[in-house]
């Protein structure tokens, strides 16, 4: 059966923003301009798809959430750019806090992550979003966060949605791990349901709209998860490829070759190594239905 919660969006730590902006440029995604977060003080880019987005975050000297600056450590102490945490949607985050408490998890306070935002036709609007953190001790780097969006016409704009490499949505967020089964019970708290698939190399959640969340064994993803890099010692867990939906993959092929990004054909889909998506490897996939 699918979780209750689907996909909201996908947090990597970044050292230089517009660098890293520039990288996602490069790769034939529509950038959002940098913005900052009002009451924690991180600047962050957006890149907008059809129901989740990808926000590349950086400026960390600027945080004022103690909390952050305490528990950013073990991200920022990885290297340049690491996958920070996904978030689970929400539609309401003060109905969330009683059920995971009640099942073991300490979700933090909410947080206001509210910014300004420049709109595509001119101007500007402010965001009204929010967020909980509740922290996988057990294993930090597979932590997962929860968000709720009370002005959703300022998140997702159209406008911004419109990707040379023809990017739909993306389909699913693989994580890789020594151990796939450590952080199963923690994932199905979050997403309040269990593991669609499992086996000894791979996990696998199911979301209500389709998409996917997996945990590969580190032993297999040279198979499972080509491009991907390897754990780094000491991490036991983290994100390790996106797989995105593009309209059409020729397509994107040209926007990746004049962008000057390596990649690759492997069966039917496009390979983006890690070293040029900011430490997620990126599995472009051709729509059903599309050319």
């Amino acid at each position: 059966m699918p979780t209750a919660r689907s996909l909201d969006h996908f947090v990597i730590c970044v050292q230089h923003i517009e660098t890293a902006a520039e990288a996602y440029r490069r790769m034939g995604f529509r950038v959002m301009p940098v913005m900052e977060h009002v009451e924690i003080g991180t600047s962050n880019v957006i890149v907008q798809f059809q129901d989740n987005y990808l926000e590349l975050i950086g400026d960390f000297d600027h945080c004022r959430n103690p909390t952050m600056n305490e528990r950013m450590r073990p991200w920022l102490d990885v290297g340049d750019d690491v996958f920070w945490q996904l978030a689970c949607t929400s539609t309401r985050l003060e109905d969330e806090l009683a059920p995971l408490i009640a099942q073991g998890l300490d979700p933090q306070p909410i947080l206001s992550a509210r910014r300004r935002v420049r709109l595509t036709e001119g101007g500007w609007d402010q965001t009204d979003s929010r967020s909980f953190y509740t922290f996988n001790d057990k294993n930090i780097h597979a932590s997962i966060f929860m968000s709720d969006h009370r002005k959703p016409e300022a998140i997702w704009m159209p406008g911004w949605q419109c990707h040379p490499n023809t990017t739909g949505r993306v389909l699913g967020i693989s994580y890789l791990a020594d151990d796939v089964g450590g952080d199963v019970d923690y994932t199905s708290i979050m997403f309040g349901g269990g593991p669609e698939t499992g086996s000894a190399d791979r996990v696998a959640f199911e979301t209500p709209r389709g998409e996917f969340l997996e945990i590969v064994a580190s032993a297999a993803a040279a198979n499972l998860l080509p491009g991907a890099q390897p754990l780094q010692p000491g991490i036991a867990a983290r994100g390790a490829a996106f797989t995105i939906e593009v309209a059409s993959l020729e397509q994107c092929r040209w926007a990746l070759r004049d962008g000057g990004v390596p990649h690759r054909l492997d069966g039917e889909q496009l390979i983006v190594p890690a070293s040029h998506g900011c430490g997620m490897a990126v599995h472009f996939r051709q729509k059903q239905g599309g050319q």
